[in-house]
């Protein structure tokens, strides 16, 4: 645990006062003279560090340290050549290029020193060898929740979708184009990586600095242009909103295109949810009235469930919009939908006494300490939106979960 915040400490947040990084347009010339002195502080002190007698501390920080002096070198090739040399020998050929983050170093390096033509050979040394290392460690989708796994498994997946974009961008066959293109499509965060999103952030914002966090629409866009195949495009589109919902009108525009008409969209839609969904395990809890909440799934309508406790705050922050999402939306379409919230790790008093000072009449279970476990949830709030044909999908922590439920539902 203290290895982990050490990691994040210094590739996280060190970092950013270490990397040569554009000032917003617009600031303050004297903010920008006080910015460029704190970043040149922590470069000499970045130097320091490389001396100290901790090899632990060294090894970590070794990979920023020699980025650090790349950016020092810009405009000297002979330089630029023997550092990313000294970066392929000591940061790369380890497979662990995740734990100092040396595949977020290698791509930033490459960034630098592919347009110059006396260092071709090196750049395209380094990137396809951080490629291969991408390629192999890339994480199968977990079963048992495991934050740190979680946010390694999204690292690697982003940065492997970021190598394979900027291959496509190099490559004027397009059906090598487009299948470097496919491969940063499959491999752009899904819902789990959404989910754990701080696993890759600062490396988004650091090699992209517009923080690009999907390359779907890409693959989209080039479909879009070549269209010769209504299908591929409607098979992309597909992908794409079932982690984006707000693309469900563009997704019935294409099914029409390729199908003819929009007769069979709505059982289209439920039948790729239900495919790439999960089995939702039966739910059987006391609600707070003392009356029972019982599901077996496939009920033929939607049950959205959300996991919540009066000891989670940012589970309080939400309940407000809850309430009136509730009583404009869900309790007019209970033929359409159930809702349910469950309240973990709390109890009964403290609940009631919760919602009767908050003047909350969302529907509450108290969860029976197994229930969050059998759909492991990953944190509070939690939400899930279970098919009517009994399977469930997890709402992404973060987005605009009210958008996401009505795409998803058509409410």
């Amino acid at each position: 645990m203290g290895y982990n915040l050490l990691q994040d400490l210094v590739h996280n947040s060190y970092a950013q006062v270490v990397i040569d990084r554009p000032f917003p347009a617009g600031m303050d010339s004297a903010k920008i003279k006080k910015g460029i002195i704190l970043r040149d502080f922590n470069k000499i002190l970045l130097a320091t560090i490389m001396q100290d007698t901790s090899k632990v501390l060294v090894h970590m920080v070794k990979p920023l340290f020699i980025y650090s002096k790349i950016e020092t070198a810009a405009g000297n090739s002979v330089q630029l050549a023997a550092l990313t040399d000294q970066f392929i020998k000591e940061e790369l050929s380890d497979t662990d290029i995740y734990s100092n983050r040396a595949g977020r170093y290698a791509l930033m390096i490459y960034g630098r020193i592919n347009a110059i033509p006396e260092l071709k050979q090196q750049s395209e040394k380094l990137f396809k060898i951080v490629y291969d290392h991408l390629e192999k460690g890339q994480i199968p989708i977990l079963e048992t929740p495991n934050r740190y796994k979680s946010e390694e498994r999204g690292w690697f997946r982003y940065l492997y979708a970021y190598a394979n974009y900027i291959q496509s961008q190099q490559e004027n066959n397009l059906t090598e184009k487009k299948a470097y293109l496919k491969k940063a499509f499959d491999y752009s965060p899904d819902l789990d990586d959404n989910n754990h999103k701080s696993g890759y952030f600062y490396d988004m914002h650091l090699i992209l600095e517009n923080g690009k966090d999907s390359f779907r629409e890409d693959y989209l866009a080039f479909l879009t242009e070549q269209a010769s195949n209504q299908d591929d495009l409607l098979a992309t589109l597909v992908q794409i909103t079932l982690q984006q919902p707000e693309y469900k009108p563009q997704l019935k525009t294409a099914y029409s295109k390729a199908k003819g008409n929009e007769a069979g969209f709505a059982q289209y839609w439920m039948e790729n949810v239900n495919q790439n969904a999960k089995a939702a395990p039966p739910i059987s809890l006391s609600m707070l009235d003392k009356s029972k909440f019982s599901s077996k799934g496939g009920t033929g309508k939607w049950l959205l469930l959300d996991f919540w406790g009066t000891w989670c705050g940012p589970c309080r922050a939400e309940h407000p919009d809850m309430q009136k999402f509730y009583d404009s939306t869900l309790k007019t379409n209970t033929d359409k939908i159930t809702f349910l919230t469950i309240a973990c790790r709390d109890t009964e008093d403290r609940v009631k006494n919760y919602m009767t000072d908050k003047q909350f009449s969302f529907p509450v279970a108290m969860s029976d300490n197994q229930i969050e476990k059998t759909y492991k949830v990953p944190g509070y709030p939690t939400k899930l939106l279970v098919t009517p044909g009994g399977k469930y999908v997890l709402v992404p922590f973060g987005v605009d979960w009210i958008s996401f439920v009505k795409h998803y539902t058509d409410l």
